[in-house]
């Protein structure tokens, strides 16, 4: 039963969800969606190398100058740094997405700035206690897009999938269960305890509700 909580783990994996967070409101029924698909892949592309590809990086030259011994980061002292070179990297992702050249939409510059504040709040709250980064990182994401959903006057119905219609209550009850399921993953593979688990989720959705105030 590991190997599927790993791969839930990776899935769901923290660094991820800006790049979820930006397809997502280019998919949603919106002024977002109008932009061309050219634009709109070479923005997710600029986001992914920003918020994935250039942490993954330091993480791994971390780990090759045996600042870390893993990835995982079971070690609470272990994570600070880490945490703060991540946090140094979404402020610099910002400050790109505010400034770049011909403009990107500040809705995604605002989901950058609030993960950035809950990777802080992370590294200051790990020197006294360990908390789920993953389970941060899905309530901010809920969090986010309540706000969005309200600030866009979003439409009750936010896709049609062949014969299956989205409504915004099942994007939340999906994400729900997404949010129990790496749960349960972070507990099976001994990562977490319930405390931790719970403690992460409401971080990040009180984060992620932190966006009505950049609106």
């Amino acid at each position: 039963m590991k190997i599927p909580a790993k791969i839930i783990s990776v899935v769901f994996h923290p660094l991820f969800f800006t790049t979820y967070a930006v397809l997502l409101m280019f998919a949603l029924p919106g002024f977002l969606s109008l932009y061309p698909y050219n634009y709109k892949k070479a923005i997710t592309l600029i986001v992914f190398t920003a918020t994935f590809i250039l942490p993954l990086l330091v993480l791994l030259i971390l780990l090759n100058l045996q600042k870390i011994q893993n990835l995982q980061f079971a070690d609470k002292k272990e994570r600070l740094l880490p945490l703060f070179t991540t946090f140094i990297l979404y402020i610099s992702a910002y400050l790109i997405t505010t400034n770049f050249p011909g403009g990107i939409p500040a809705y995604i510059s605002i989901f950058i700035l609030c993960s950035a504040i809950s990777i802080l709040l992370i590294t200051i709250i790990t020197y006294k206690f360990k908390i789920s980064i993953h389970m941060a990182g899905i309530g901010g994401f809920i969090g986010f897009f309540y706000i969005f959903f309200l600030e866009q006057n979003m439409p009750s119905l936010l896709f049609t999938v062949g014969n299956f219609q989205i409504y915004k209550v099942h994007f939340f009850a999906i994400m729900i269960l997404i949010s129990g399921i790496t749960a349960s993953s972070r507990l099976k593979l001994n990562a977490h305890n319930h405390l931790q688990i719970t403690t992460g989720f409401f971080l990040g959705l009180f984060t992620g509700l932190l966006s009505l105030v950049f609106y």
